[in-house]
């Protein structure tokens, strides 16, 4: 049984889901979309983000149908004991293999923007420890952290924007509304990176308080995701251009050295956005490294995740420097998706969904034959 101190809001899973997509995706997103989709990158952006809509939509059919339970022990009874720590297994993977290039591509912002001469191992083992810190508070203590710090990512990024409106130049959107179908469908795969982190819900819903608002939340989020998106690409093409995005590898800092405030008001805001930034980034792997810990704890029948938070650590650390460089570690990524992205935020869901709906059906023309 989940404990009440282990109980969240709708909202809060709202945040919480939000925090985690938009926490190393939002960096990069523009350069993929320049690259794969050139400027039909918004039709990508929306392609991708009704894509997740659907299978959000899905996710909280399902986790509504199993109330207070998470993915395993839905898992449980929709395939049994043996299938399902398999497919927990290959979960946890996917939740620590992601957790490392998170920290990896975490480290190589710090290193290059900030901390010049600091080893890069020491900043990715700093962010793991105080990232198991917070997890081992509970999802309640990690809810109201993002409940917290989100609106200092969000306020900023809108200012920013809206100071670089009139300097943009709107001719590098063209041609804007030239269609390409088959290039479109290509960039999604790419473009799913940014906005990989919902899969969390399976987990999350089950700590969430039920309300008839929950889907609505869930939804409105993703939808505030995509207006971001978009706002984001948009403002990053018109300010570099196509070829000058390409190059960009991080837009969303690029974006805020090129900002300058009237009279000075603010001076170095890429520090600020770098500092905030720092803290969304946290989020994400809080909640991956939370992913990993609880099933974990799951499949060896334990009553709480702490003491499975530290031992994941060193794993994490290691796989974060397998790549040779930020170019392999965003080479890997768009492989590791490939592979298992599809199996834990499309295939799991929808399978699951469908098998309950079954479930579901045959049990009440089991009970109407009993009547």
């Amino acid at each position: 049984m989940i404990g009440k101190n282990n109980k969240i809001t709708n909202i809060q899973t709202s945040v919480l889901m939000i925090n985690t997509i938009i926490g190393v995706g939002i960096l990069s997103l523009p350069n993929i979309l320049a690259e794969k989709a050139g400027t039909l990158g918004w039709a990508s952006v929306i392609a991708s983000g009704l894509i997740v809509m659907a299978l959000v939509y899905i996710i909280i059919k399902l986790m509504e149908m199993y109330e207070g339970k998470t993915i395993f022990e839905i898992s449980q009874e929709l395939i049994g004991v043996p299938f399902t720590y398999i497919a927990t297994a290959i979960f946890i993977i996917y939740s620590i293999s992601i957790s490392s290039f998170v920290v990896r591509i975490f480290g190589e912002v710090i290193k290059t923007l900030l901390l010049h001469s600091t080893p890069i191992h020491f900043v990715i083992i700093t962010m793991l420890l105080t990232t198991s810190y917070i997890i081992r508070c509970g999802i309640e203590a990690m809810a109201r952290f993002t409940l917290i710090i989100l609106p200092f990512f969000m306020i900023p990024i809108f200012i920013i924007s809206l100071v670089l409106l009139p300097d943009l130049d709107y001719s590098n959107l063209m041609p804007m509304f030239r269609l390409d179908a088959s290039k479109i469908l290509k960039s999604i795969p790419y473009v799913f990176f940014s906005f990989s982190g919902f899969e969390c819900l399976l987990v999350f819903m089950g700590y969430t308080i039920k309300t008839k608002a929950s889907l609505k939340y869930n939804l409105l989020s993703i939808i505030a995701i995509i207006g971001m998106y978009l706002g984001y690409f948009i403002v990053s093409i018109a300010r570099f251009g196509e070829e000058g995005l390409r190059i960009q590898v991080w837009p969303l800092l690029s974006l805020s050295k090129t900002v300058e405030f009237p009279s000075a008001f603010i001076e170095n805001i890429d520090g600020v956005i770098l500092a905030i930034w720092v803290l969304i980034a946290f989020t994400t792997l809080m909640s991956y490294l939370y992913f990993a810990a609880l099933l974990i704890s799951k499949i060896l029948g334990a009553k709480e995740h702490k003491q499975f938070t530290l031992p994941i650590i060193p794993i994490i650390y290691v796989l974060s420097l397998i790549p040779q460089n930020i170019v392999q570690v965003y080479t890997k990524v768009d492989m590791f998706l490939y592979i298992f992205g599809g199996f834990t935020s499309i295939l799991t869901p929808v399978f699951f969904f469908t098998l309950a709906k079954i479930k579901k059906k045959g049990g009440k023309i089991q009970d109407e034959k009993n009547i």
